[in-house]
């Protein structure tokens, strides 16, 4: 039984692990937003495109510590990418967010990042 509730645990964390909706950090209630946006790709037939979002994004400046990085998948049907924070993120004033989708299918991804 024992086998069993082990097994379940690790499946558990398994799909956790390659979720398509992404979390780094914890925001309060001082922090304020400091990037809400919705990134949209169309997908490419038979390829698993590899898309980046950096904070700040070029050209721009940012001065806020980050506190939290929230990355929510806009499919319902969670086909939406594999996430990867690079460098960077909470604790810092920039980061780097690297994001894999399925093959064959497209990015519907909305970013917030909060700060202070």
């Amino acid at each position: 039984m024992k086998v069993i509730v082990q097994v379940c645990v690790l499946l558990a964390l398994v799909a956790v692990a390659y979720s398509a909706s992404s979390t780094w950090g914890v925001h309060n209630v001082t922090d304020s937003v400091i990037i809400n946006k919705r990134v949209t790709y169309p997908a490419v037939r038979n390829v698993g495109q590899t898309f980046y979002f950096d904070i700040p994004e070029s050209y721009q400046s940012n001065n806020k510590v980050i506190s939290a990085i929230y990355l929510q998948d806009q499919f319902q049907n969670s086909s939406g990418p594999a996430n990867t924070l690079v460098y960077g993120g909470p604790g810092w004033t920039y980061a780097s967010i690297q994001m894999r989708t399925q093959t064959g299918l497209g990015l519907n991804v909305t970013f917030v990042v909060y700060g202070k």
